[in-house]
């Protein structure tokens, strides 16, 4: 056994497994899952250390032996995704999306790491496909332990229908903090603005961008939120406060914690398998 669990918290509840729904993302050192019912309730999340460029037999036996231990049975679910994380990625509007012409999309824009596969990912709020490249070895490994999962990546999951209708209002700009990358995006009047990620090797560098953005839309004097989620602390949110006023954390969508054990969890940090 190659992987080691170092989160789980599960609920005891009884559900139908074609009630249930699970979400994985890749983590730089393995993955997250979580598992939620059709009434929102979540019933398991969990963290998977695992080495992801392990040779396929590994990481298929690691991602299996894992979910396994977690009792989460992959067969009859009523959803499954895999949240991959790109950098090499390019919206087509659903009225011009031609499948046989995804590499052509991301030609135009940067060179597909070697290794990688190109995926596309319909986002019915931005009324738009995601094209995108991910590990190929990750990603079949996935496949084959969970049929029938959707491949995703972060942004498409950042921009949703919930962040949509807030900026119904007010503008609201995301921001996913992980490691020495920021992923952005900024929704106003219901449509999508910017969809990116950026090199920020410090929270400063991040509240820049942000800035920048601010600046780019011409958002400094409209009523502006700015919801931040990932590897964020005390100290980095009291930084982006001084320059937003209107600051929230971001934790998906509202989901019922039955589990006493849950409500300890900060949800903010696993938005990209909560949202």
């Amino acid at each position: 056994m190659s992987y080691k669990i170092n989160t789980l918290i599960a609920s005891d509840k009884d559900v139908a497994q074609y009630e249930k729904r699970l979400s994985i993302c890749l983590q730089p050192n393995g993955f997250s899952f979580s598992l939620t019912d059709l009434f929102d309730e979540l019933l398991a999340i969990g963290e998977v250390q695992c080495e992801l460029d392990a040779p396929m037999p590994q990481l298929l036996a690691d991602i299996k032996g894992a979910l396994s231990e977690a009792s989460i049975h992959t067969f009859g679910l009523k959803e499954a995704e895999l949240v991959t994380i790109s950098r090499q990625f390019v919206w087509v509007p659903q009225h011009l999306y031609d499948e046989s012409k995804q590499r052509a999309y991301l030609d135009v824009l940067c060179k597909v790491t070697t290794g990688y596969g190109i995926f596309a990912d319909h986002n019915e709020t931005v009324k738009a496909y995601l094209v995108f490249s991910a590990d190929n070895n990750a990603v079949s490994a996935f496949k084959i332990a969970v049929p029938g999962i959707k491949i995703r990546c972060q942004h498409s999951k950042l921009a949703n229908g919930t962040a949509a209708e807030i900026s119904d209002l007010k503008s609201l700009m995301l921001v996913n903090l992980r490691g020495k990358e920021s992923d952005f995006a900024v929704f106003c009047n219901k449509k999508l603005q910017i969809s990116n990620t950026y090199d920020c090797n410090n929270i400063d560098e991040t509240v820049y961008f942000a800035l920048s953005i601010t600046k780019q839309l011409h958002l400094e004097d409209t009523r502006l939120t700015v919801a931040v989620c990932g590897d964020v602390d005390r100290d980095k949110y009291a930084l982006f406060r001084e320059y937003f006023p209107s600051m929230a954390l971001y934790n998906g969508r509202l989901l019922t914690l039955t589990v006493p054990e849950m409500q300890h969890i900060h949800t903010y940090r696993h938005a990209l398998i909560l949202s």
